[in-house]
């Protein structure tokens, strides 16, 4: 046994090893009493050499036996229960029961094979016992068995003790039976290629090895498992500096180094993924470079909540401490990060990973802040901005979630033990100065009218134009405030009368710059109330409540009546946002925003797909300030300082303190050893710092002397979710043309965003977040659960969050247990078959489990073509072109078709139409009709016909899989060069010019094979024996009944194509003869196929006519009810009142419901 506790061959005794060691056993009685006493039958050692050299016994867990096939004693529907079937099952996983469930049970005496999966096998070979006794039923299982040897080149079985345990064999007669055949068996030609067989005393295994062929059937984890390391090792994603391909670059979005990927990084970097593959499979020189974001806010946020959850307090430990902690947080799950990204099969160019804290980045984003200082873009300034008191900080619009509240909703808000009530309007009475009147505003933030400078009207409401001039009396303030006119004020909101306060809301802000209005501050930093007098340090919801009692004891609260608004929510902590005055650094893009404008409408941009052009111009367009500081830890430290002398303050951006004291001597007119400087503690926004990741991760600002910025830069590629159009591309874009004096990218390709199966995008908030790896490796649900409350436990989920995610997975994952293992491939195909450029993406585990199984189907068509090879015979002289059939012709007319489809579609960016016409190709075409058509072939006579099989099944693997390879990776390395061929084909050879990749397929070596003859003859076929399937499942016709097919057509070219291909229309519909001419006799199903061709299906026997009567009987009473419905829909919809009442789109689909039932009934009409 090794270290894994797995034995081996050599480490278990042959039969005359143990004869010689338990000599003490001769003599002894040879009882068999049960299992557990079969290692003491003995035989004469000089019966058989080689059976006794070739034969071991071995007494233990048969799991653990390192053999080519494992054989179980399995029940006729492969339901595990209990005994060696349980142990086997156990321990190869859940993939074995999957396809356990696709074989269709097992007779008994028969055997069927499978993968081994989990096991140290290659195969298990599932035979079933008899229960009633029979030993020539046992003797069948045996012999089953035994045959699998030749197909799968086994080298070595393993057997239970089959149908001793609960079907009560009798355990001598058993072992009898055992050993006889098994000396059969290698007394037998076809035993040569056996070294040994092990008899178990709990179960037998028998293992296969196969030459040049796969395993029997897919599994991912088998497949997946070692084959990125050793492309890595080969260096086949490393990009080349002095190459002379044409070259492709494009960086992968850096995920946040917040914790691990979910699917809409698993998205964003297939699609990438699939467009570097491809490239370097058509001779490109391909950068994509990998790496990672600082992610400020979010990453604080973490890391904050992870200390509290060990009971430490950022402000306890400081900012330096705290950054240690942040730094320890990335180089843990930074690993994290980009071991999911070769888990799925990324080909990034690891050599250049960049992370946006290193230094070299760091840098960058220093000169380019003094830089864009220079030029002017780049000034500070006290204006409003999002702030969060929680995170105490600013934060960006993309960090905003801006809800809907369609009445009044109660809202949990950091820092108040009570939810908080919004969704109201509140109307409060202002006086008007010198006057009996009064003035009723409306407003959903009363605590902010402590902060008021005025109330607004709009200039065209007839009610309040006698007050132009007039002033209003603050109730809570010793003063009076205007009461302005502006053409921004909703007439029909409310009163048609607004409040103003330019401190705390943004339009309020834009409003009192026109009006030139004070700024009165009386909300804090933390939330509380200040510059109020009598409401100072309160919380501002309380206030809120302390304000709306006091009006209403003042009569001046006229109602408060429920109101739908938007509610800002920081999505960082779930805070509601405040809008404070801040004194911050600000970069100001009108001229840039004008010439990126100009760039998308002269087509130098090209924004992928054109929808959001749109979007485009309305961020270009949009030249508010971007405000880049924030209030954090965590990040790139502002390079500018403070420098003060007496009173006089002047910011001066400087990455040295020595320069800031200098320049700021300058400028406040003294001496540097006079000038206090103290550093901005404040930190750039992280889109600040991202905006530069396109070229700072190529060499900037050293250009000259970075090879990668010559080579590589600008981008060819920019692809990325539409979501941060304007935060992130918009941003690189301006700053690229800002610091580079070029575009960074030359086309932007913007994806969906992942929802779940029911189109719910995909949060923490909504506990319906799926974890990549865990649709990779499959996960049970129980475990599901558990990394849930693990997340919680560590601070990353809140309680809420975490119910919502255990609710998510009872209801999604409950009736599978959790996610059965689909693998990388299966993944990316899903993820692919959707049309990335849509809106918005839905997800649904089932699909990807579904093309799970299409790998299988793959898989299977490479075992099929290798089979098929060993039964070619030898041929005298060449095979040609000429010797392919009509079958041959007709799917490399499809190949050629799909080959050109997916062409298209890869340049395009189509990628739901590539995996589209790849898995029609290969699921309808090839693996469900054409494999079927070539067995016919491989046993004919003629032995030219599986030639010209065998040489079309390579070519349209091969290219067929090199189609699917920049989708399914895993499985196309592994199937191509075992894909049988010949040295020269006679249809197409690949070369693979490019090395390391295999060269991707070009229509124009294809173009020749497309034929619209072949086409139609193939499809004359298909529709024939379609009809027959069809009239077969109508009446219910079982394959058993094997009925015989009558075909009457006067079409002679009809008639010729059928005789040449009766073997494979026989096959196809698993009907006995094929008869032309007129059918004979009443008790003959037909259909009719086309004007001049009928189809007829006869049974033989008394039984099977006399259900053909019922089925017609049936069929006549189906005809008659659709005649009856059609007659009622053509008068319904004939009538004045519904052609006067029912709109047009309502009566067209009218309409094509009554054409559909009308194409119903001629198709019964056809049947009889």
């Amino acid at each position: 046994m090794n270290s894994e506790g797995y034995v081996s061959l050599k480490s278990i005794d042959r039969w005359c090893d143990y004869y010689s060691k338990n000599k003490y056993l001769r003599g002894k009685p040879r009882t068999l009493d049960d299992s557990r006493q079969f290692s003491k039958i003995k035989i004469n050692p000089y019966l058989n050499k080689d059976f006794c050299k070739k034969v071991s016994l071995y007494r233990g867990d048969i799991s653990k036996l390192e053999v080519d096939a494992i054989v179980n004693s399995a029940n006729s529907i492969f339901k595990h229960d209990g005994g060696v079937d349980s142990i086997i099952h156990d321990a190869a996983g859940p993939l074995l029961e999957e396809e356990c469930r696709t074989l269709g049970g097992c007779r008994t005496g028969d055997a069927k094979i499978t993968g081994a999966y989990n096991l140290r096998a290659k195969y298990v070979i599932h035979t079933v016992g008899p229960q009633d006794g029979s030993p020539s039923k046992l003797e069948s299982c045996y012999q089953k068995c035994y045959s699998f040897q030749k197909d799968y080149n086994i080298r070595s079985f393993a057997f239970p003790c089959i149908a001793t345990g609960v079907y009560k064999f009798p355990n001598r007669l058993a072992a009898n039976i055992a050993l006889s055949v098994t000396r059969k068996f290698l007394e037998s030609p076809e035993s040569a290629g056996v070294e040994r067989i092990r008899r178990v005393s709990d179960t037998t295994h028998v293992t296969i090895q196969r030459v040049n062929r796969v395993a029997p059937a897919y599994d991912p984890l088998n497949v997946e498992k070692t084959k990125y390391d050793s492309w890595d090792k080969r260096n086949l994603f490393k990009a080349e500096n002095n190459s002379s391909k044409p070259r492709f670059s494009m960086i992968l979005p850096p995920p946040n180094v917040t914790g691990k990927l979910h699917l809409g990084h698993a998205l964003a970097c297939t699609v990438q993924d699939v467009i570097a593959r491809h490239k370097r499979s058509t001779g490109h020189n391909v950068l994509w470079l990998p790496g990672i974001d600082h992610a400020g806010i979010a990453t604080q946020g973490i890391v904050e909540k992870h200390l509290k959850s060990q009971g430490v307090n950022r402000q306890d430990i400081g900012r330096e401490e705290f950054v240690d902690e942040v730094w320890k947080w990335k180089e843990k799950h930074g690993h994290t990060i980009f071991n999911q990204l070769r888990t799925l099969g990324c080909s990034l160019d690891w050599s250049r990973q960049a992370f946006t804290m290193d230094p070299a980045h760091t840098r960058a984003v220093n000169k380019a802040f003094l830089d864009l200082c220079k030029q002017g873009y780049i000034y500070r300034k006290k204006a409003l901005v999002n702030w969060c008191n929680a995170l105490q900080s600013t934060v960006s619009d993309i960090e905003v979630d801006n809800i809907q509240i369609s009445g009044p909703t109660d809202v949990n808000v950091p820092g108040y033990d009570s939810p908080v009530k919004f969704g109201q309007l509140y109307n409060l009475v202002y006086k008007i100065d010198d006057s009996t009147e009064e003035i009723v505003v409306s407003t959903t933030t009363p605590e902010t009218m402590l902060g008021d400078t005025a109330i607004a009207v709009n200039p065209k409401d007839a009610r309040y134009s006698h007050l132009r001039g007039k002033k209003a009396v603050h109730p809570f303030r010793d003063t009076l405030i205007p009461i302005i006119f502006d053409a921004f004020v909703d007439m029909k909101l409310g009163s048609g009368a607004v409040k103003i306060t330019p401190a705390h809301s943004k339009v309020d802000y834009e409003i009192s710059k026109r009006h030139n209005l004070p700024l009165i501050e009386v909300i804090d930093e933390d939330g509380l109330m200040k510059n109020t007098e009598i409401f100072d340090d309160m919380k501002k919801y309380t206030c809120r409540e302390e304000i709306v009692q006091k009006l209403n004891d003042m009569k001046l609260l006229k109602g408060v009546t429920p109101h739908q608004m938007t509610l800002p929510i920081c999505n960082r902590t779930g805070d509601v946002i405040d809008y404070l005055p801040k004194e911050q650094w600000f970069l100001t893009s009108k001229s840039l925003n004008e010439k990126a404008a100009m760039l998308v409408k002269g087509g130098h941009l090209k924004l992928i797909p054109d929808k959001f052009v749109k979007n485009w111009l309305d961020w270009t367009g949009d030249n508010r300030d971007w405000c880049i500081s924030r209030q954090l830890w965590w990040g790139h430290q502002i390079p500018a300082y403070k420098c003060t002398n007496d009173q006089n303050v002047v910011w001066i951006p400087a990455t040295e303190k020595a320069d800031a004291r200098t320049q700021g001597a300058k400028l406040l007119r003294c001496l540097p050893e006079d000038v206090e400087t103290e550093k901005d503690t404040d930190v750039l926004d992280t889109w600040f710092s991202s905006a530069v990741y396109p070229f700072a991760v190529l060499g900037w600002p050293h250009s000259n002397e970075n090879k990668d910025f010559k080579q590589f830069y600008p981008l060819s590629l920019m692809a990325t979710a539409h979501d941060i159009l304007g935060f992130w591309v918009h941003r690189m874009v301006i700053l690229g043309l800002a610091l580079t004096d070029k575009l960074p990218f030359n086309e932007v390709l913007l994806h969906g965003l992942i929802c779940d199966s029911k189109g719910a995008k995909m949060s923490k908030s909504k506990g319906n977040v799926i974890d990549p790896v865990d649709v990779i490796n499959g996960i049970k649900l129980e475990e599901m659960n558990s990394k849930s409350k693990k997340m919680y436990a560590n601070g990353l989920l809140s309680e809420d969050e975490l119910s919502k995610a255990l609710d998510y997975h009872e209801a999604n994952f409950s009736n599978t247990n959790g996610i059965p293992r689909c693998g990388a491939d299966a993944l990316r195909f899903t993820l692919l078959s959707h049309d990335i450029k849509s809106h918005f993406i839905n997800f649904d585990v089932a699909m990807c489990n579904a093309n799970k199984l299409f790998c299988n189907k793959i898989w299977q068509s490479v075992n099929y073509t290798g089979l098929a090879y060993t039964k070619l015979k030898k041929i005298d002289g060449k095979i040609t072109t000429d010797d392919l059939t009509v079958f041959d012709r007709w799917i490399l007319s499809k190949l050629a078709s799909m080959v050109k489809t997916v062409n298209t579609s890869m340049e395009n960016y189509d990628f739901h139409l590539a995996t589209k016409a790849l898995r029609l190709f290969t699921y309808n075409q090839f693996c469900d009709f054409y494999l079927e058509t070539t067995k016919a072939g491989f046993e004919d006579k003629n032995p030219k016909l599986g030639y010209a099989h065998a040489h079309t099944l390579s070519v349209v693997l091969n290219t067929t899989l090199r189609c699917l390879a920049p989708f399914m990776i895993y499985l196309t390395d592994e199937l191509i060069e075992k894909i049988p061929n010949f040295k020269s084909n006679i249809i197409h050879n690949y070369v693979d010019t490019f090395n390391d990749y295999f060269d991707f397929p070009k229509y124009k070596d294809f173009e020749k094979w497309r034929s619209d003859d072949a086409e139609k003859k193939v499809n004359d076929i298909m529709n024939t024996i379609t009809q027959i399937r069809e009239l077969k499942g109508l009446y219910n016709i079982s394959n058993k009944l094997r009925p015989g097919v009558y075909i009457n057509t006067t079409n002679s070219t009809l008639m010729s194509d059928f005789k040449k291909n009766e073997k494979t229309i026989l096959n196809l519909t698993k009907c006995s003869k094929l008869t032309f001419g007129d059918t004979p006799t009443d008790y003959v199903l037909k259909t009719t196929i086309s004007n001049d061709t009928q189809v007829g299906l006869e049974l033989s026997g008394e039984e099977a006519r006399e259900a053909i009567l019922r089925a017609r009987e049936k069929l006549h009473k189906r005809i008659i009810r659709t005649e009856a419905l059609l007659a009622k829909l053509e008068s319904k919809y004939s009538s004045i009142h519904y052609l006067t009442t029912v709109s047009k789109e309502v009566q067209m689909s009218d309409k094509e419901k009554l054409l559909k039932k009308k194409k119903e009934l001629k198709e019964l009409q056809k049947l009889i």
